[in-house]
């Protein structure tokens, strides 16, 4: 009877232990590159999911399978977007039901206030010493969600909910090197974040094939229209 307790016991905590080491997947805090669009009143988030926001903010300029395929590029900075919105650099917090609207107020992106019917735009350069087949992405979102990675659709989910932490899992193919990887998160009303992270030893940053970094005295050209949160 003993020894049966024991192994229960031993088991039990090896659940425990399983179960606390698949929710402690690092979340990507960035710096990533953001953008936001306005959806049509009353009419966002889950509704909006498979509109093509970048397109109609740039007059079919800009789609968001081009942002998805080649990251923030110096070509990609120099459309103009809705409102005269840019590309703006941000990190965004680990925790909080609001931390895309608080991170947009902080790095003076959007109209200002409590945003409603947008949706957010999240890129970032994941770099990869090796190439992984079917590696584990989770993502949280208030509200609906939709991810690229390398330009293809790795997940998506048209719903209108709150979120604190991570909700789905999904698979990612990661090349060795650069890969770009974007979240889309349509906001209906309410709070409004994301949460997103990779199962896999990369290195972030923003430095995209198409947005060489220039030598000291030549970056006030190369960088004329990215606005720094810092």
């Amino acid at each position: 009877m003993k020894s049966r307790f024991t192994l229960w016991a031993v088991c039990a905590v090896g659940v425990l232990l399983m179960a606390q080491f698949a929710t402690a997947l690092d979340k990507i805090e960035g710096p990533w590159y953001w953008m936001i669009t306005e959806s049509p009143a009353g009419q966002g988030g889950a509704a909006v999911t498979d509109e093509d926001g970048i397109d109609e903010a740039t007059k079919g300029k800009l789609t968001e399978t081009d942002v998805a395929e080649q990251g923030i590029t110096k070509e990609i900075l120099k459309v103009k977007f809705a409102e005269n919105y840019k590309w703006t650099e941000g990190e965004i917090a680990a925790v909080g039901g609001n931390n895309i609207n608080d991170m947009l107020i902080k790095i003076k992106l959007g109209p200002g206030g409590d945003v409603n019917d947008h949706c957010s735009y999240a890129v970032i350069n994941a770099v990869s010493k090796a190439t992984k087949k079917g590696v584990e992405a989770r993502v949280g979102s208030d509200d609906s969600v939709k991810v690229w990675m390398n330009g293809e659709e790795v997940h998506k989910n048209p719903v209108n909910r709150g979120a604190g932490d991570f909700q789905d899992t999904f698979e990612v193919d990661i090349k060795k090197g650069d890969n770009v990887f974007m979240v889309k998160v349509c906001e209906r009303g309410g709070g409004w974040s994301m949460f997103a992270g990779i199962d896999a030893p990369l290195e972030y940053n923003l430095e995209f094939k198409g947005l060489p970094v220039e030598p000291a005295g030549k970056l006030a050209t190369q960088w004329a229209e990215i606005k720094r949160s810092y």
